[in-house]
Parts: structure tokens; sequence; C-alpha cells
């Protein structure tokens, strides 16, 4: 039988995954991967920093998501996989840190006596000792914002000083408009149980193990994962190939890179939803328009190296969240070498700091050195810390993270049935489909292929 040739475009997470999918399948593909950059690995990225290999961008994955490690299981990976060896982190209240509670889910606390007295609005106490349950039933298929379901079962109060901060400062949004559905179904499940929210997610607690990992990284960074999974299919892949445009000639697709052409029966565009839209502006002029209303938030990411002497870091704090109430350009603090062994060498203290919001932009108009300045005076007013570092990276990532609002796997599902009707073999998928998080990214790269294959060949599942 004939190879069907598929061109993936974008050699990140998930068009690594989409591609190694494709060549694993049994069908009979010619699968090309073209990146644009002279690395793969998209926006998971680690190099060296004071000493250690650090990550640029995220530098760790959740573990309980099944997609992600299920891959890595595959290419033989997972076994040399890492957990942070602290798990407590705190939240900057009212001028002081503050234990987030414990337990908590996605920072809702499940316990409210291990919240400091006078926190918390004394009805929404009474919410989660009553089980947080919503005023009304949740129709079943019907998206909901997590704010909307978080502030009417458990109140304003838990919303806005622990859960905001937490999903607002990681996905660099405004919780209130984040979709539930494709953010946290778990919570949607949860408040539809009988006895409540917070009373469903105790019960799921508590037959959990507590000492299960809840992250997974590798000591030698993502970048790390990201490369072994590329070797898997380097043959395939074809490093600093700019797509500039794509085109239909006799039921085939003509890939225009800055090099030459391909022609394919299928492409795969695995890049963000930007450059999707460009390439897409004349053979699905519905769809690109579709991917150009996904708004992006952009970020910034500073690592800085210290003497342990300039930092009195309690051994057992992995970190602190920074709500926007308090009007700070640091969202959020990661002490790097608390959370990882492998980063700490006994005589320097590492720790990540993170600015940028979709609705708080000052860190893209300040310089590097402003930058720097900037978080500083925040680590002084949170940290105490009076100290210059001996070493400062600078990451900056913009419009890096999609805003996944209310409805928003309905409106992907109708933008990939437009692409399917405009430009039938053309395929879209990254972290704008299914969440930012890497698990998500590789369900995104897994479904696409499923699609690739249903349609030129055996339906096979790898969504699971």
């Amino acid at each position: 039988m004939d190879k069907k040739k598929v061109v993936v475009v974008g050699a990140g997470i998930t068009g690594l995954t989409a591609a190694y999918r494709l060549l694993k399948s049994k069908e009979n593909f010619e699968v090309i991967v073209l990146e644009s950059e002279k690395q793969t690995g998209g926006k998971l990225k680690t190099s060296r920093f004071a000493g250690f290999l650090l990550d640029e961008g995220a530098d760790a994955f959740l573990a309980r998501a099944p997609w992600a490690k299920s891959l890595f299981d595959e290419i033989g990976i997972s076994k040399e996989f890492v957990s942070p060896r602290s798990r407590s982190a705190s939240i900057w209240i009212n001028g002081s840190l503050e234990p987030l509670p414990s337990p908590n889910v996605l920072g809702i606390p499940l316990d409210p006596d291990s919240i400091s007295s006078g926190l918390l609005n004394s009805d929404d106490v009474l919410k989660i000792r009553k089980g947080g349950k919503p005023s009304k039933a949740l129709p079943e298929g019907t998206d909901i914002s997590i704010g909307s379901l978080l502030r009417d079962c458990v109140g304003d109060s838990v919303f806005e000083l622990f859960v905001d901060p937490l999903l607002g400062g990681i996905n660099a949004g405004l919780v209130d408009e984040m979709s539930c559905e494709t953010m946290a179904p778990q919570l949607l499940e949860a408040a539809n149980h009988e006895e409540g929210l917070v009373a469903s997610l105790r019960k799921i607690q508590q037959n959990s193990d507590p000492e299960s990992p809840v992250f997974y990284t590798h000591p030698n960074g993502l970048g790390h994962v990201v490369e072994k999974l590329a070797e898997q299919i380097s043959d395939s892949i074809r490093e600093n190939e700019n797509v500039i445009s794509i085109s239909r000639t006799n039921e085939k697709w003509v890939i225009e890179t800055n090099s030459g052409s391909e022609t394919a029966n299928a492409v795969v565009l695995a890049t963000p939803a930007q450059n999707a839209a460009k390439l897409l502006t004349t053979i699905s002029p519905t769809t690109a328009s579709r991917l150009s209303d996904i708004e992006h938030a952009s970020v910034s990411l500073v690592s800085f190296s210290f003497n342990n002497s300039d930092l009195r870091i309690q051994k057992n704090q992995s970190g602190f969240l920074v709500p926007r109430s308090a009007g700070m350009l640091m969202t959020a603090c990661s002490f790097s070498g608390n959370k990882w062994t492998h980063l700490d060498d006994g005589t320097q203290t590492l720790i990540r700091v993170s600015s940028g919001r979709v609705d708080d932009e000052r860190h893209e108009t300040l310089s590097d050195e402003e930058l720097v300045k900037h978080l500083l005076d925040d680590l002084s007013t949170t940290l105490g810390l009076d100290s210059q570092p001996l070493e400062s990276r600078i990451n900056r990532w913009p419009k890096a993270l999609a805003q996944l609002k209310t409805g928003h796997l309905q409106r992907m599902k109708k933008t990939i049935d437009f692409l399917a009707d405009e430009a039938p073999g053309v395929f879209i998928s990254g972290s704008y489909h299914f969440g930012v998080g890497i698990p998500a990214s590789v369900r995104s790269g897994n479904e696409v292929a499923a699609s690739v294959i249903e349609k030129f060949g055996k339906n096979e599942n790898f969504s699971a």
C-alpha cells in the first residue's frame, strides 16, 4: 500500500507526540516534522544557570494526568523522574506569608480549621463546613467558569485568597473567566455530588495516598525529556525549516518553507494558535479567525542564585503565591533548591520568580534591568531579602499562555469542524486546545494523531 505523507509543523511537545504516534502506528505513514528553530522542544527548554541545569519555562508536570506519564513510560524515561521533596507553600496575605490550607485541592480548603482565624468570611467558613453545595443544580454537559462555581460553593473570600492566586498564577489568567470543563473538570464533577463539592473532594483526598507524587520532573530538566522523545523520531525531524505558506494542488497540500517545498496528504499544525492562524488565512479563513480570537497572556520568569547565607527559607517550603490584590509585579516565587534535590548544592539558593497576567502587562514594558530590580524589590518586601543575587537569568514568554474561557471545548470542536470542511486533510493541535500544561499538550498530540489515522487509515485511540 502506498505511504501516506504527513507533514507536522512544529516540534514542541505536541508536534513531537503527534509525529511519534503516527510513526509508531500500524499505518504506512511517511512523517516529516518541520521546526523553525534550531532545536526541538518548543517552550520546554533547559540550560545551564549557576552551575545547574535549570528549566527556562515549565519545570514540572502533573503526575495524576495520565497522558504525559503514559507517553514517557513508553519511551522509557519515566524511571528517571523525581518528585518535589517539599510540598508546603504559602501565600502573601495582609503583609505576611500565610501557609496554604492543608489539605487543599487547587487552593480549596478541605478543613476550615487549617485556616488562620479571621482570614475568611464567616459565611464562607460555614459553606465549607456544610460541604460546599452549589445553590442550584448544574445541568449536565453545561460549562461554567471556575470563578462562578467556586464563589457559589465556597465563597468569595476562599476564591480570592486561595484559588485565584493559585490557578490565576499558573495560567496567568482571570479565573472568573476560565472554563471549568476544560481547566478543572474534577470540580464540576465534585459539585454535582449530593453532599457538595468540598465533601466530594474530601472523600477523594481521604482515599488517596498522601505520599504519592503530585509532580514529576527530570534531574536534567524537561528539555532532556523532549530530547529523548525527539530521538525516537529523529530521522523525521528537520530543524531550521520555517513554513511560509500552505496551498492546495491536485488534492494534495503543498507546504512552502524557507528552503523549498513539500507535498503531503495531510498537514498537522502543532504551533501556537497565532502561528497556525497565519498559515490558515487563505485555505481556511474561518478557522484562522477563530484561532486569532483566542486570547493569550505573556509571562516573564526570572531565575536568581543567592548565597545560602543571604536567605532564610524553611526547607519544607516550596514557594509562595502573590494575589493580584497585592499589586506586586511578582505573581509567584518558587524555591527551586528546596523543591528539587538536584538543584541544591548546599551553598546556593535558587529561586524562580514569575510575573505577568492577562490583565497585567507591566513586565513587558520593563527593560531586563528594570524587571530584575522590581522583582528584587518584591522579594525584599515578602522575604526581607536585602542582598544582590550571584546570578540572574530572564526568560520572556510573549503570548505563551492561552486563555481558555467558558465554552472553550465546544468552540474548539466547531473550529475543528470548520477546518475539516474548508481544508480537508489539515489538522490543528496545541496548548490552546486542552490547556497549557504538558499532559494537556500531549493529549492534544495524541488526539490529532488519532484524527489523522481515522481519516487516512485505521482508527487507533491514544487519548486514554
